[in-house]
């Protein structure tokens, strides 16, 4: 009794895990191309690219859910990010901190 309430435990486990879609978390350094917003204000967002892996026109559109934040992010700028999306919904910024200078 004790291995099939077990077999199906791990059964229902498998279901329950393969159903939540796939998640995808990034951390890398962002080079900020472009800032928009919609019309309604709502949803801000940038355009940016890795700099160690691509080229400035595979930039692509990240959301940037606090406003302060995205006030703050300037275009041109190189920035450490970590941005995260859920299945084929946009990608969603998570943290940004400005790239440090070298010492000199």
């Amino acid at each position: 009794m004790k291995k099939t309430s077990g077999i199906i435990f791990l059964f229902v486990l498998l279901i329950l895990t393969s159903c939540g879609g796939s998640n995808t978390s990034t951390t890398s350094s962002l080079k900020v191309t472009e800032k928009g917003h919609s019309n309604s204000y709502k949803e801000y967002w940038i355009k940016a690219y890795d700099p160690n892996n691509d080229t400035e026109d595979k930039a692509f559109k990240i959301i940037v859910n606090e406003e302060m934040v995205w006030n703050l992010i300037e275009e041109d700028k190189e920035y450490f990010t970590s941005y995260s999306k859920e299945g084929n919904e946009p990608w969603i910024l998570n943290q940004i901190e400005h790239m440090a200078k070298p010492q000199k």
